[in-house]
Protein backbone atom coordinates (compact mmCIF):
# COMPACT_ATOMS: atom_id res chain seq x y z
CA UNK A 1 0.00 0.00 0.00
CA UNK A 2 1.95 3.07 -1.40
CA UNK A 3 1.41 6.49 -0.78
CA UNK A 4 1.57 5.95 2.88
CA UNK A 5 5.24 8.01 3.39
CA UNK A 6 5.37 11.55 5.14
CA UNK A 7 8.39 14.08 5.29
CA UNK A 8 11.58 12.63 7.46
CA UNK A 9 12.57 15.40 10.14
CA UNK A 10 14.76 15.66 13.32
CA UNK A 11 12.80 15.36 16.64
CA UNK A 12 15.66 15.36 19.38
CA UNK A 13 19.24 15.90 20.17
CA UNK A 14 20.67 13.49 22.03
CA UNK A 15 23.21 15.97 23.57
CA UNK A 16 20.01 17.94 24.61
CA UNK A 17 20.58 20.95 22.72
CA UNK A 18 17.68 22.62 21.31
CA UNK A 19 18.44 22.82 17.69
CA UNK A 20 20.21 20.52 15.33
CA UNK A 21 22.82 21.20 13.19
CA UNK A 22 22.11 22.21 9.29
CA UNK A 23 24.33 22.21 6.44
CA UNK A 24 24.03 24.79 2.85
CA UNK A 25 25.00 23.76 -0.35
CA UNK A 26 24.69 24.82 -3.73
CA UNK A 27 22.16 22.98 -5.35
CA UNK A 28 22.43 20.30 -8.42
CA UNK A 29 20.67 21.20 -11.42
CA UNK A 30 17.14 19.66 -12.34
CA UNK A 31 16.37 18.13 -8.95
CA UNK A 32 12.61 18.73 -7.80
CA UNK A 33 12.40 16.43 -4.30
CA UNK A 34 10.53 17.59 -1.48
CA UNK A 35 11.43 18.77 1.74
CA UNK A 36 12.35 15.82 4.40
CA UNK A 37 14.22 14.04 1.56
CA UNK A 38 17.74 12.43 1.86
CA UNK A 39 20.24 14.04 0.26
CA UNK A 40 23.69 13.53 -1.51
CA UNK A 41 26.32 15.31 -2.85
CA UNK A 42 27.33 15.13 -6.12
CA UNK A 43 30.71 13.95 -6.91
CA UNK A 44 30.95 15.62 -10.39
CA UNK A 45 30.53 19.26 -9.06
CA UNK A 46 29.22 19.43 -5.49
CA UNK A 47 25.87 19.31 -5.87
CA UNK A 48 23.57 18.84 -3.58
CA UNK A 49 20.97 16.02 -4.97
CA UNK A 50 18.32 13.49 -3.57
CA UNK A 51 19.87 10.63 -2.45
CA UNK A 52 19.88 7.85 -5.24
CA UNK A 53 19.78 4.94 -2.71
CA UNK A 54 22.90 3.29 -3.08
CA UNK A 55 24.43 2.53 0.08
CA UNK A 56 28.64 2.68 0.25
CA UNK A 57 28.49 4.66 -2.87
CA UNK A 58 26.53 7.73 -2.81
CA UNK A 59 26.79 8.66 1.46
CA UNK A 60 24.26 10.56 3.08
CA UNK A 61 24.78 13.95 3.33
CA UNK A 62 21.36 15.01 5.61
CA UNK A 63 17.93 15.43 4.92
CA UNK A 64 16.47 18.50 2.92
CA UNK A 65 14.81 21.52 5.03
CA UNK A 66 13.15 22.21 2.05
CA UNK A 67 11.67 21.53 -1.08
CA UNK A 68 14.24 21.85 -4.11
CA UNK A 69 13.88 24.38 -7.03
CA UNK A 70 14.37 22.82 -9.94
CA UNK A 71 17.52 24.61 -10.92
CA UNK A 72 18.49 25.11 -14.78
CA UNK A 73 22.58 25.13 -13.64
CA UNK A 74 23.98 23.58 -10.45
CA UNK A 75 24.29 26.76 -7.84
CA UNK A 76 22.27 29.16 -10.29
CA UNK A 77 23.18 32.17 -8.92
CA UNK A 78 24.47 31.29 -5.15
CA UNK A 79 26.97 34.20 -4.07
CA UNK A 80 30.90 34.18 -4.67
CA UNK A 81 33.46 36.14 -2.62
CA UNK A 82 33.22 39.84 -3.20
CA UNK A 83 30.01 39.69 -5.36
CA UNK A 84 26.03 40.18 -4.61
CA UNK A 85 23.69 37.08 -4.25
CA UNK A 86 22.53 36.89 -7.97
CA UNK A 87 19.85 33.94 -7.60
CA UNK A 88 17.11 33.49 -9.52
CA UNK A 89 14.96 35.32 -6.76
CA UNK A 90 11.16 33.92 -6.43
CA UNK A 91 11.01 30.07 -7.26
CA UNK A 92 7.17 31.18 -8.95
CA UNK A 93 9.74 33.85 -11.42
CA UNK A 94 9.67 37.24 -11.83
CA UNK A 95 8.20 40.01 -13.28
CA UNK A 96 8.88 43.09 -15.63
CA UNK A 97 9.14 46.34 -13.76
CA UNK A 98 9.74 48.63 -16.67
CA UNK A 99 9.94 47.80 -20.28
CA UNK A 100 12.27 50.27 -20.64
CA UNK A 101 14.88 48.59 -17.90
CA UNK A 102 14.74 45.02 -18.74
CA UNK A 103 17.41 44.09 -16.04
CA UNK A 104 14.45 46.09 -13.50
CA UNK A 105 12.15 43.07 -12.39
CA UNK A 106 9.41 42.67 -9.61
CA UNK A 107 9.71 39.57 -7.29
CA UNK A 108 6.05 38.65 -5.86
CA UNK A 109 6.00 39.13 -1.80
CA UNK A 110 5.74 36.18 0.23
CA UNK A 111 6.77 33.71 -1.94
CA UNK A 112 9.86 31.43 -1.77
CA UNK A 113 13.35 32.77 -2.63
CA UNK A 114 16.20 30.48 -3.76
CA UNK A 115 20.07 31.73 -4.18
CA UNK A 116 21.32 28.63 -5.92
CA UNK A 117 21.57 26.96 -2.35
CA UNK A 118 19.73 24.31 -0.13
CA UNK A 119 19.48 24.30 3.78
CA UNK A 120 19.57 20.33 5.06
CA UNK A 121 19.62 18.65 8.12
CA UNK A 122 23.18 17.15 8.82
CA UNK A 123 22.96 12.88 10.31
CA UNK A 124 25.20 14.67 13.29
CA UNK A 125 25.80 11.27 15.43
CA UNK A 126 22.94 12.76 17.91
CA UNK A 127 20.30 13.72 15.77
CA UNK A 128 17.16 11.81 16.22
CA UNK A 129 14.99 11.73 12.87
CA UNK A 130 11.23 10.21 12.61
CA UNK A 131 10.13 8.63 9.55
CA UNK A 132 7.40 6.41 9.01
CA UNK A 133 8.29 2.27 8.94
CA UNK A 134 7.70 0.36 5.53
CA UNK A 135 9.09 -3.03 3.38
CA UNK A 136 10.24 -3.34 0.42
CA UNK A 137 7.67 -2.30 -1.77
CA UNK A 138 5.98 0.67 -0.10
CA UNK A 139 3.96 -1.13 2.06
CA UNK A 140 3.56 -0.35 5.97
CA UNK A 141 4.58 -2.89 8.49
CA UNK A 142 3.59 -2.69 12.21
CA UNK A 143 6.01 -1.03 15.12
CA UNK A 144 7.71 -3.38 17.96
CA UNK A 145 9.52 -2.54 20.82
CA UNK A 146 11.66 -5.44 19.32
CA UNK A 147 12.75 -2.80 16.41
CA UNK A 148 14.47 -0.64 19.25
CA UNK A 149 18.37 -0.58 19.93
CA UNK A 150 17.98 -3.80 18.16
CA UNK A 151 21.40 -4.76 16.43
CA UNK A 152 20.15 -4.79 13.08
CA UNK A 153 20.08 -1.95 11.08
CA UNK A 154 17.57 -0.82 8.55
CA UNK A 155 17.34 1.16 5.23
CA UNK A 156 15.51 4.26 3.58
CA UNK A 157 13.47 3.83 0.36
CA UNK A 158 11.27 6.28 -1.50
CA UNK A 159 7.65 5.41 -1.11
CA UNK A 160 6.52 4.51 -4.77
CA UNK A 161 2.83 6.58 -4.39
CA UNK A 162 4.31 9.63 -2.97
CA UNK A 163 7.63 11.75 -3.19
CA UNK A 164 8.60 11.01 0.70
CA UNK A 165 11.05 8.55 2.03
CA UNK A 166 10.70 5.90 4.93
CA UNK A 167 12.14 3.80 7.07
CA UNK A 168 12.50 0.19 5.27
CA UNK A 169 12.66 -3.09 7.60
CA UNK A 170 13.47 -5.70 4.71
CA UNK A 171 17.09 -3.42 3.67
CA UNK A 172 20.05 -2.64 6.14
CA UNK A 173 23.37 -0.61 6.87
CA UNK A 174 21.69 3.07 6.74
CA UNK A 175 19.84 3.89 9.99
CA UNK A 176 19.33 1.95 13.62
CA UNK A 177 16.15 2.79 15.79
CA UNK A 178 15.97 4.06 18.65
CA UNK A 179 12.38 4.67 19.66
CA UNK A 180 9.07 4.46 18.63
CA UNK A 181 6.20 7.34 18.65
CA UNK A 182 4.98 8.26 21.94
CA UNK A 183 2.15 9.72 20.01
CA UNK A 184 0.96 6.32 18.67
CA UNK A 185 0.29 2.70 19.85
CA UNK A 186 3.04 -0.08 19.52
CA UNK A 187 1.60 -2.05 17.11
CA UNK A 188 0.67 0.64 14.68
CA UNK A 189 1.19 -0.25 10.83
CA UNK A 190 3.00 2.16 9.66
CA UNK A 191 3.88 3.91 12.29
CA UNK A 192 6.69 6.56 12.99
CA UNK A 193 9.81 5.26 14.39
CA UNK A 194 12.89 7.48 15.70
CA UNK A 195 16.38 6.49 14.56
CA UNK A 196 20.02 7.98 14.00
CA UNK A 197 22.50 7.69 10.88
CA UNK A 198 25.01 4.85 11.45
CA UNK A 199 28.25 6.97 10.71
CA UNK A 200 29.45 4.49 8.01
CA UNK A 201 26.20 5.60 5.84
CA UNK A 202 26.84 9.49 6.02
CA UNK A 203 29.52 12.21 5.03
CA UNK A 204 28.36 14.33 7.93
CA UNK A 205 32.47 14.95 8.58
CA UNK A 206 32.21 17.08 5.19
CA UNK A 207 30.22 19.85 7.18
CA UNK A 208 31.69 19.55 11.06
Amino acid sequence: MANFADAIFPIQNLGGAVSFPVGYQVEELSQTAVLGTPVQITAADGGLAAWSGTIGTNLVAGITMENFNNLGSTGAGAPVGFSPILGPGSVVGNYSANANQPSAVITPPMVPMSDGRLRFWLPAPGTVFIAKLGTTGSTPVATNQNQVGAAATYGLSKDSGNNYWYVNAATAGVVQIVGLSPLEAVGTVGGHVLFVFLPQATVVSLFA
